[in-house]
């Protein structure tokens, strides 16, 4: 139900590689996904009191397939036309690799801008 057409919103997401020592990123992909804010009292006892801090995205697995730990997104920004590859201007960062399911997948945003 989470991954029906009608209930995914537009977010950007810039996957990350090396150059050198440098972290750099891709030019922004657009996305339709689906995403909420984490605001259960399981995300209080798994996440700590920054819970506000966090969003889910929950994707079918081609979609999930996409993200990795590290890379950025914006969800409320929108990326500039011309793109920088430090991707400064990002709200969210994944926080780790997707957890794959059965048929689905689920990934872990941290707001980079703090509270």
């Amino acid at each position: 139900m989470r991954c029906l057409q009608r209930n995914k919103r537009l977010l950007y997401l810039c996957n990350h590689y090396q150059d050198g020592n440098k972290m750099l990123f891709h030019n922004p992909i657009p996305i339709h996904i689906n995403y909420q804010a984490t605001n259960s009292e399981g995300d209080l006892i798994m996440l700590g009191l920054d819970f506000p801090m966090y969003m889910r995205i929950k994707a079918d697995l081609p979609d999930g397939n996409l993200f990795h730990a590290k890379d950025r997104v914006y969800i409320k920004n929108t990326p500039n036309t011309n793109f920088d590859t430090l991707c400064k201007d990002a709200d969210y960062e994944v926080t780790s690799d997707p957890i794959i399911s059965l048929n689905s997948a689920e990934i872990n945003l941290k707001k980079l801008s703090g509270k």
